[in-house]
Protein backbone atom coordinates (compact mmCIF):
# COMPACT_ATOMS: atom_id res chain seq x y z
CA UNK A 1 0.00 0.00 0.00
CA UNK A 2 1.12 3.57 -0.83
CA UNK A 3 0.91 6.60 1.58
CA UNK A 4 1.83 9.94 1.22
CA UNK A 5 2.20 11.91 4.38
CA UNK A 6 2.57 15.80 5.14
CA UNK A 7 3.93 16.79 8.07
CA UNK A 8 3.23 20.34 8.91
CA UNK A 9 6.08 22.27 11.02
CA UNK A 10 5.70 24.17 13.75
CA UNK A 11 6.55 27.97 13.61
CA UNK A 12 7.48 28.24 16.97
CA UNK A 13 10.10 26.02 17.40
CA UNK A 14 12.18 26.14 13.44
CA UNK A 15 15.21 25.42 15.64
CA UNK A 16 13.98 21.65 16.33
CA UNK A 17 14.90 20.66 12.69
CA UNK A 18 18.01 21.42 12.87
CA UNK A 19 18.72 19.36 15.83
CA UNK A 20 17.51 16.17 15.46
CA UNK A 21 18.43 16.35 11.36
CA UNK A 22 21.12 14.08 12.05
CA UNK A 23 18.70 11.04 13.73
CA UNK A 24 16.26 12.03 11.38
CA UNK A 25 18.65 10.83 8.01
CA UNK A 26 20.07 7.92 9.89
CA UNK A 27 16.43 6.57 10.34
CA UNK A 28 15.24 7.29 7.32
CA UNK A 29 18.50 5.42 5.98
CA UNK A 30 17.21 2.30 7.50
CA UNK A 31 13.75 2.63 6.10
CA UNK A 32 15.03 3.67 2.63
CA UNK A 33 13.44 0.97 0.71
CA UNK A 34 10.05 2.02 1.61
CA UNK A 35 10.51 5.44 -0.40
CA UNK A 36 9.04 6.65 -3.29
CA UNK A 37 9.78 10.27 -2.85
CA UNK A 38 11.01 12.52 0.29
CA UNK A 39 11.69 15.57 0.93
CA UNK A 40 10.62 19.10 2.58
CA UNK A 41 8.59 22.11 1.50
CA UNK A 42 9.85 25.38 2.08
CA UNK A 43 8.56 29.55 1.49
CA UNK A 44 9.16 30.83 -1.97
CA UNK A 45 12.24 32.52 -0.83
CA UNK A 46 13.82 29.77 0.51
CA UNK A 47 13.71 30.93 4.07
CA UNK A 48 11.92 28.63 5.90
CA UNK A 49 10.61 25.31 6.16
CA UNK A 50 6.96 24.77 6.04
CA UNK A 51 7.00 20.91 5.79
CA UNK A 52 8.20 17.93 4.73
CA UNK A 53 6.58 15.67 2.44
CA UNK A 54 7.07 11.54 2.07
CA UNK A 55 5.82 9.39 -0.17
CA UNK A 56 6.39 5.71 1.06
CA UNK A 57 4.82 2.04 0.52
CA UNK A 58 3.70 -0.40 3.70
CA UNK A 59 2.10 -3.08 4.12
CA UNK A 60 -0.90 -1.31 5.91
CA UNK A 61 -1.76 1.58 8.37
CA UNK A 62 -0.07 0.14 11.56
CA UNK A 63 3.23 0.19 9.80
CA UNK A 64 2.98 3.66 8.14
CA UNK A 65 1.50 4.89 11.74
CA UNK A 66 4.59 3.57 13.05
CA UNK A 67 7.16 4.25 11.04
CA UNK A 68 5.88 8.40 11.12
CA UNK A 69 5.34 7.82 15.14
CA UNK A 70 8.96 7.06 15.59
CA UNK A 71 10.66 9.69 12.93
CA UNK A 72 13.07 11.83 15.24
CA UNK A 73 11.90 15.17 14.05
CA UNK A 74 8.14 13.98 14.93
CA UNK A 75 8.65 12.47 17.80
CA UNK A 76 10.58 15.52 18.92
CA UNK A 77 8.17 18.13 18.21
CA UNK A 78 9.67 19.85 15.39
CA UNK A 79 5.97 19.36 13.55
CA UNK A 80 2.30 20.66 14.82
CA UNK A 81 0.41 18.19 12.67
CA UNK A 82 0.35 15.16 10.59
CA UNK A 83 -1.29 13.96 7.94
CA UNK A 84 -1.17 10.38 6.69
CA UNK A 85 -3.26 9.65 3.23
CA UNK A 86 -3.45 6.44 1.01
CA UNK A 87 -1.81 7.26 -2.06
CA UNK A 88 -1.79 5.57 -5.61
CA UNK A 89 1.26 5.86 -7.58
CA UNK A 90 0.89 7.46 -10.86
CA UNK A 91 4.34 6.85 -12.25
CA UNK A 92 6.52 4.18 -11.81
CA UNK A 93 9.58 5.99 -10.61
CA UNK A 94 11.09 6.87 -7.72
CA UNK A 95 12.22 10.06 -6.65
CA UNK A 96 16.02 8.96 -6.80
CA UNK A 97 15.71 7.92 -10.63
CA UNK A 98 14.32 11.48 -11.26
CA UNK A 99 16.79 13.39 -13.44
CA UNK A 100 17.69 16.66 -11.71
CA UNK A 101 19.24 19.55 -13.19
CA UNK A 102 21.44 22.26 -10.77
CA UNK A 103 19.10 25.61 -12.29
CA UNK A 104 15.99 23.77 -11.74
CA UNK A 105 12.70 24.63 -9.04
CA UNK A 106 10.67 21.98 -7.65
CA UNK A 107 7.14 21.80 -6.09
CA UNK A 108 4.73 20.01 -4.29
CA UNK A 109 1.25 20.74 -5.58
CA UNK A 110 -1.68 19.42 -3.09
CA UNK A 111 -4.84 19.60 -4.50
CA UNK A 112 -7.66 19.12 -1.96
CA UNK A 113 -10.89 17.51 -3.86
CA UNK A 114 -14.28 18.50 -3.14
CA UNK A 115 -16.75 16.47 -1.50
CA UNK A 116 -18.59 15.42 -4.19
CA UNK A 117 -15.65 15.24 -6.49
CA UNK A 118 -15.28 11.69 -7.32
CA UNK A 119 -17.93 10.84 -9.97
CA UNK A 120 -16.87 13.58 -12.18
CA UNK A 121 -13.13 12.83 -11.22
CA UNK A 122 -14.08 9.27 -13.25
CA UNK A 123 -15.13 10.99 -15.94
CA UNK A 124 -11.83 13.54 -16.32
CA UNK A 125 -9.55 10.45 -15.72
CA UNK A 126 -8.57 9.64 -19.64
CA UNK A 127 -7.94 13.82 -20.39
CA UNK A 128 -6.06 14.70 -17.31
CA UNK A 129 -3.78 11.57 -18.03
CA UNK A 130 -3.29 13.22 -21.63
CA UNK A 131 -2.49 16.57 -19.97
CA UNK A 132 -0.12 14.79 -17.46
CA UNK A 133 1.61 12.85 -20.18
CA UNK A 134 4.16 15.41 -21.43
CA UNK A 135 5.29 16.17 -17.99
CA UNK A 136 5.87 12.72 -17.22
CA UNK A 137 9.21 12.25 -17.88
CA UNK A 138 11.15 15.45 -17.71
CA UNK A 139 8.97 17.34 -15.19
CA UNK A 140 6.90 15.18 -13.07
CA UNK A 141 9.44 13.77 -9.82
CA UNK A 142 6.03 11.34 -8.92
CA UNK A 143 2.51 12.23 -9.09
CA UNK A 144 -0.88 10.25 -7.68
CA UNK A 145 -4.55 10.44 -6.76
CA UNK A 146 -5.07 10.80 -2.95
CA UNK A 147 -7.81 7.95 -1.43
CA UNK A 148 -9.91 7.64 1.20
CA UNK A 149 -9.18 5.35 3.85
CA UNK A 150 -10.28 2.56 2.18
CA UNK A 151 -8.24 3.45 -1.13
CA UNK A 152 -11.41 3.28 -2.86
CA UNK A 153 -12.51 6.82 -3.42
CA UNK A 154 -10.75 10.01 -4.95
CA UNK A 155 -10.23 12.87 -2.66
CA UNK A 156 -7.83 14.53 -3.95
CA UNK A 157 -4.01 14.74 -5.79
CA UNK A 158 -0.18 14.54 -4.41
CA UNK A 159 2.29 15.74 -6.83
CA UNK A 160 5.87 16.87 -7.08
CA UNK A 161 7.36 18.46 -10.27
CA UNK A 162 9.99 20.51 -11.53
CA UNK A 163 9.14 23.56 -13.11
CA UNK A 164 11.51 27.18 -13.74
CA UNK A 165 9.00 29.26 -11.09
CA UNK A 166 5.70 29.77 -9.12
CA UNK A 167 4.41 31.81 -12.53
CA UNK A 168 5.29 28.11 -14.84
CA UNK A 169 3.52 25.79 -11.84
CA UNK A 170 0.38 28.47 -12.19
CA UNK A 171 0.24 28.26 -16.09
CA UNK A 172 0.39 24.71 -15.64
CA UNK A 173 -2.35 24.31 -13.21
CA UNK A 174 -4.52 26.67 -15.42
CA UNK A 175 -6.06 24.07 -18.14
CA UNK A 176 -5.24 20.97 -15.92
CA UNK A 177 -8.56 19.31 -15.97
CA UNK A 178 -9.44 18.79 -12.72
CA UNK A 179 -8.36 22.10 -11.60
CA UNK A 180 -10.24 23.64 -14.80
CA UNK A 181 -13.25 21.65 -13.75
CA UNK A 182 -13.59 22.87 -10.00
CA UNK A 183 -12.74 19.54 -8.65
CA UNK A 184 -10.54 20.82 -6.04
CA UNK A 185 -11.91 22.93 -3.33
CA UNK A 186 -8.30 24.20 -2.59
CA UNK A 187 -4.92 23.16 -4.21
CA UNK A 188 -1.39 24.15 -1.88
CA UNK A 189 1.83 24.66 -3.73
CA UNK A 190 4.80 24.71 -1.83
CA UNK A 191 8.73 25.01 -3.26
CA UNK A 192 10.23 21.65 -2.75
CA UNK A 193 13.68 20.52 -1.72
CA UNK A 194 14.77 17.05 -2.19
CA UNK A 195 15.64 15.13 1.11
CA UNK A 196 18.65 13.58 2.23
CA UNK A 197 22.69 15.14 3.44
CA UNK A 198 24.30 17.24 0.81
CA UNK A 199 25.19 15.25 -2.45
CA UNK A 200 23.31 12.19 -1.24
CA UNK A 201 20.19 11.20 -4.13
CA UNK A 202 17.12 9.87 -1.94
Amino acid sequence: MHFHVQLIDDPEHPERRAQHREAHWAYFDAYKDHFVARGATRTDDLENYLSSVIFVEFDGWAEVRNFIDNEPLNSNGVYKDVRICRWHQGIKRNQRDFPRSDDQSYWYIRGFGRPDANDRRNELLDAHRAYFAPYDGPNFITRGAVLDDAGEKWVGSANLIALPDRAAVDGFMVDEPFYKDGLYDHVLIERYKFGGRVGQVV
